[in-house]
């Protein structure tokens, strides 16, 4: 089986958020075995069967239903391989995804919803909150702002943090300020689920997108996030508004070999 490592959310190599793509998809433990053995984040399963596109993820440890850096590292993969311009369905264990080629590669998320505001997080990172809330993209992300960037690269949240998660009921928390060359920079860190800090994330820049807008905070059609500074791992997430929200970036891939087992 052909195998790539792709990093997503940028067009420089050893940045943004990596994956690992593997065009086959053979036994289910061997699968998972595969995931451990490349040991990153996430390891991608491709098969294409005519129009027909499946994918499967697994980090180093479980099965996932669904991933979206590594479902556009994918399809950029599916992209060197001759796959053309288009809107495709990618079938997952979380359903039918929608995803667009393009120049970007870019993903259509669960229609969002507004929850609730997000009570209580300045007491447990210890910084001033401008504005907070959860949206709900399929999963449960919590929003905060900080002041400046400054105040976002000193972030270092503990083990609260965990706690708090578990008790909002909410994945993670998607830290943001609009002191960025773009529309804004973040950090996202979900402890309570063993991603202590993620680089770039397609999921929270879709929900900060959709409730920017949705807010008055910052209306736009068209939204660029930048993510990753801390990590040493920069991207930049595009989330669009077209009918729903959709998610992407540009993608480099770094290696390309084939699997022997």
């Amino acid at each position: 089986m052909e195998f790539y490592k792709v990093d997503v959310f940028t067009n420089k190599p050893l940045k943004g958020n990596p994956v690992a793509v593997v065009l086959g998809m053979p036994e289910d433990d061997i699968m998972q075995s595969l995931a451990f053995e490349l040991n990153v984040s996430e390891t991608v399963f491709v098969k294409k069967k005519g129009d027909k596109i499946s994918l499967r993820f697994f980090t180093p440890y479980t099965e996932v239903d669904l991933c979206g850096h590594a479902t556009i590292g994918a399809f950029y993969v599916l992209k060197l391989n001759g796959l053309k311009y288009g809107k495709y369905r990618a079938i997952t264990k979380a359903g039918e995804v929608e995803v667009e080629v393009g120049d970007l590669i870019r993903l259509k998320v669960v229609e969002p919803k507004i929850v609730c505001m997000l009570d209580g997080i300045e007491n447990v990172v210890g910084v001033k909150i401008f504005d907070s809330a959860v949206v709900n993209v399929g999963i449960p992300i919590g929003l905060a702002e900080v002041e400046d960037f400054e105040s976002l690269m000193k972030l270092k949240p503990d083990s609260r943090l965990a706690e708090f998660c578990e008790k909002a009921g909410i994945v993670g928390v998607h830290f943001y300020t609009f002191d960025s060359k773009f529309d804004a920079c973040a950090r996202f860190f979900a402890p309570a689920v063993g991603i202590p800090e993620d680089p770039v994330t397609g999921t929270a820049n879709s929900a900060l997108a959709y409730y920017l807008n949705s807010s008055g905070r910052l209306v736009k059609e068209y939204y660029r996030f930048e993510q990753g500074h801390a990590l040493g791992r920069e991207g930049v997430a595009h989330v669009k508004l077209d009918n729903g929200v959709w998610v992407g970036g540009k993608s480099v891939c770094i290696a390309k070999g084939e699997i022997e087992i």
